[in-house]
């Protein structure tokens, strides 16, 4: 591993961008719900149209991933969100929800393109195994600290007044955004990546594709991964928008909206180190299994307690107890999607650059955010708890049962 320090590095770099332009859009709903009027389900779109993306790009970067390389994929992936920002800039200008949509669908076009690359890599300069699982996890806390920053800033960019931002007020974020993916390309152009899995000659795909479907836990790890997404999101764009629905009892503003989001992402860096610290005695199917069944308990509360306002530590506000169980979500979540790619994809061998595809197709399970949208505006924001709370019923299902070889 020391001799691959830099590409580790430049894997890491990849995932911190996926973080901070991924979670930049569940903040920016609120702003998106104030402008244009949309509901709780439309202003959901930007982040459904950023992971619907990653449905057509996941299986066609699996493939050029084995046929041009990981270095090749990775300079299209930076470039790709360098248009997908540069987009969503020029919504700000013209005042345009079309544009802003099209937008996340093109900068998710990008982080699907990444996360096929820095994934794999990540795993196998691990060894696989619990290595490689301990390497992601440790990315995946470089993926939390830019998840974190970007909502945080925006929070203190829109400031208290949600009803009268707009998308403009988030450029600072968004030029931060583009300046990272420029210099991304920068590095990547210069950096001297290895090519364990390029195959230039490959065959069609179909033929992997059947053979990865055929591994049993493989099948059973790509629906994991397919519901996961919604709820690694979805549970902080909900408490985003619980905080800032002016004129409810729950309303907190966006600056407190955005740091509860930011606190999300905290608590996910936080459990994401610890888990690259346990990486080599703690099992992916322990780690997951465990996390997963603690999430469903503070889910379910969330959406059970009474209303009440709590104090909040180190803070002069007090918040609703329902929104402080959904963030403390974020500590569990942490440790899933790393798992949830090894355990799917361990023991493949030369089907992982096809696998990776494949799996992170089906990230674009996020885009079930606008079909949670729909149920929170007819049955209130909480109900979304009861959601999350049957997806991760099936991802404990797969770590304690379906993982097995």
């Amino acid at each position: 591993m020391k001799g691959n320090r830099l590409t580790i590095a430049v894997m890491f770099g990849m995932v911190f961008m996926v973080g901070f332009v991924t979670m930049f859009t569940g903040p920016l709903a609120a702003v998106v719900k104030a402008q244009f009027g949309a509901s709780n389900a439309l202003s959901q779109f930007g982040s459904s149209a950023n992971f619907l993306a990653y449905l057509f790009m996941g299986l066609p970067c699996g493939m050029v991933l084995k046929r041009r390389g990981y270095r090749f994929t990775s300079l299209v992936a930076v470039s790709v969100g360098i248009a997908g920002v540069g987009l969503q800039i020029l919504a700000g200008f013209v005042a345009s929800f079309a544009v802003y949509v099209v937008g996340a669908f093109v900068a998710g076009l990008s982080m699907c393109m990444l996360n096929v690359v820095a994934n794999p890599m990540m795993n196998t300069l691990g060894g696989g195994g619990m290595g490689g699982n301990r390497l992601v996890q440790y990315g995946c806390t470089f993926n939390s600290v830019g998840g974190m920053s970007s909502p945080l800033i925006l929070g203190f960019l829109i400031g208290n007044e949600v009803s009268k931002a707009n998308v403009l007020n988030a450029l600072p974020v968004q030029l931060a955004a583009l300046a990272f993916f420029v210099f991304g390309f920068i590095v990547i152009l210069n950096a001297d990546i290895p090519e364990p899995h390029l195959e230039p000659d490959a065959p069609s795909p179909w033929r992997d594709i059947i053979s990865a479907f055929k591994f049993r836990h493989f099948a059973l790890g790509a629906l994991a991964m397919l519901l996961f997404e919604p709820v690694e999101c979805g549970i902080c764009n909900m408490v985003n928008l619980y905080l800032t629905a002016e004129g409810t009892p729950a309303y907190a503003g966006a600056v407190v909206g955005g740091a509860m989001v930011s606190a999300y992402c905290a608590l996910m860096m936080v459990g994401r180190f610890g888990a690259g610290l346990l990486g080599n005695r703690v099992s992916p199917q322990a780690m997951v299994g465990a996390a997963s069944a603690v999430a469903i308990a503070l889910l379910s509360a969330a959406a059970l307690v009474p209303f009440v306002k709590v104090p909040v530590p180190f803070a002069s506000v007090a918040l609703p107890l329902s929104s402080l169980l959904m963030v403390a979500c974020g500590l569990c979540i942490s440790v899933m999607f790393g798992g949830i790619f090894n355990l799917a994809t361990d023991g493949l061998g030369r089907l992982v650059p096809v696998a990776s595809g494949i799996t992170m197709s089906l990230v674009s399970g996020g885009a079930l955010l606008a079909v949670i949208g729909v149920v929170t505006d007819r049955f209130g924001i909480l109900s979304s708890c009861w959601v999350f709370a049957g997806f991760l019923a099936y991802i404990l299902f797969f770590a304690v049962c379906g993982s097995r070889k």
